[in-house]
């Protein structure tokens, strides 16, 4: 295809939303990378929105603007490259995904807790990133190959070891953020591939009721452990208080009952660690389940979820602002320039500025839903649904943990949270469906 024909077959409504969620996310991320004392921070909030603009932090609005420069490299490229011929080295990109997910596990940088981000040279990345685009490329020629044969859960068992093998890698990391993107890209995609509805819904729903198991399962033993530790801390505060009135008949029973408590306690202990062996860490559930009660640990685990959740609520309905928002700009709210990006949305342009931002990314999954619609063939409409519900995924479940309704699983928002890796993923994604589009029809070619 000539550069020319290329060019003037674009979607370009899909694109300048894009790019007006590029923008409003710099702007943002200058807002929200920037620390105020209480005397500059009552001098720029008499300043206009212009004079305001000049005053943000351009640190991380130049390096996210390189990252778009380099997304916008990678996206102009898918979209030239036939589609089709990106699906037929999926034995080459899958195996390329598996390698680079490996070597994280090797020979990769720890952050936040997760082992995630591989070093070259002055710069890292993170390959979790990149398996989100190998994953809906390679897997929808693996499922073109099938299409007409996924009506039973045998004809399913081969895709879900597909996806399963590069998913195990990433939980390893661990980014079950990741992995949650992973199983909402693979039951969408096979939702488009023809596979039986009701088998796909009695398999979700199988697996809620897996998660609601594990979760009443972290709470028992969680709770059982709790109970019989304050116990043993009761029994020896009153030891010590009978020992002191020189009570000594009260002493030894209240030794022999925290014997029987420490055995108890043990027991109870070893059934707990048991738990969390085979299943997620004490500190992953914990961290995952806090947002149903985040006030019961308001200076731990709860602590992000609840200055969100007072960033977003202080913003009222026109926001405080730019550079107005105190919990950003006060530091109270962490990560505000990458995963909790939204909160300084909601605080600084209020609900206005949330809908404005919502509304730009239901128009991006809109025109990405047309395109699905009108892909020429089925492998373009397969790459459009992966996309599609790539975007409708990250930017659903940011916006639920940040508003407090869904658990802190790190993922950041499509085109608009800070980092190299998501902003090249995004714009490539963006380049797939583009190259679905400029290929709708065979008589152009």
């Amino acid at each position: 295809m000539s550069l020319a024909r290329m060019f003037r077959g674009l979607d370009y409504t899909l694109l300048l939303t894009a790019a007006g969620i590029i923008f409003f996310g710099l702007v943002v991320i200058g807002s929200a990378s920037l620390e105020f004392t209480d005397d500059s921070f009552s001098q720029l909030t008499r300043l206009n929105f212009l004079v305001r603009l000049l005053h943000l932090d351009f640190t991380y609005v130049v390096r996210q603007f390189f990252w778009v420069l380099a997304g916008l490299f990678f996206m102009l490229l898918v979209i030239y490259f036939p589609y089709e011929d990106l699906v037929k080295q999926s034995r080459l990109l899958y195996f390329l995904n598996l390698v680079l997910l490996a070597a994280v596990l090797f020979k990769g940088h720890t952050a936040y807790g997760a082992q995630r981000w591989i070093g070259v040279g002055p710069l890292a990345f993170q390959p979790s990133e990149f398996a989100k685009i190998f994953i809906i490329i390679t897997l929808a020629g693996f499922l073109a190959k099938k299409r007409g044969n996924l009506n039973r859960f045998r004809d399913l068992l081969s895709c879900f070891c597909y996806v399963g093998i590069p998913l195990l890698l990433i939980l390893a990391q661990p980014d079950l953020g990741t992995s949650l993107v992973f199983l909402a890209v693979m039951f969408a995609m096979l939702f488009f591939a023809d596979a039986r509805p009701l088998l796909l819904v009695e398999i979700v729903g199988a697996g809620l009721i897996f998660v609601f198991v594990l979760v009443a399962g972290h709470a028992y033993f969680h709770d059982a452990d709790l109970k019989l530790e304050k116990e043993l801390q009761a029994c020896e505060l009153q030891k010590k208080e009978a020992a002191a009135a020189g009570n000594q008949a009260a002493v030894a029973g209240l030794e022999q009952k925290y014997a029987d408590l420490a055995r108890s306690y043990q027991s109870a202990h070893r059934r707990h660690e048991l738990f969390h062996k085979y299943t997620l860490k004490e500190y992953q559930m914990t961290r995952l389940f806090i947002f149903l009660n985040p006030e019961s640990d308001l200076l731990g685990d709860g602590y992000q979820i609840w200055q969100s959740l007072i960033s977003i609520g202080s913003g009222g309905f026109t926001g405080k602002g730019l550079l107005g928002g105190t919990q950003t700009h006060f530091t109270f709210l962490p990560v505000r320039h990458t995963d909790f990006i939204f909160s300084v949305v909601g605080e600084e342009f209020g609900f206005v500025g949330a809908v404005i931002l919502l509304g730009l990314y239901f128009l991006v999954i809109l025109r990405g839903i047309r395109i699905m619609l009108e892909a020429r063939d089925f492998l373009g409409s397969l790459l459009s649904a992966g996309v599609v519900s790539l975007f409708a995924f990250h930017v659903f479940v940011n916006v639920g943990m940040t508003s407090g309704i869904m658990p802190v699983t790190g993922i950041p928002l499509p085109f608009f949270s800070y980092g190299g890796s998501n902003m090249i993923m995004s714009m490539t994604a963006l380049g797939l469906l583009e190259s679905v589009y400029v290929r709708r029809k065979k008589i152009l070619f």
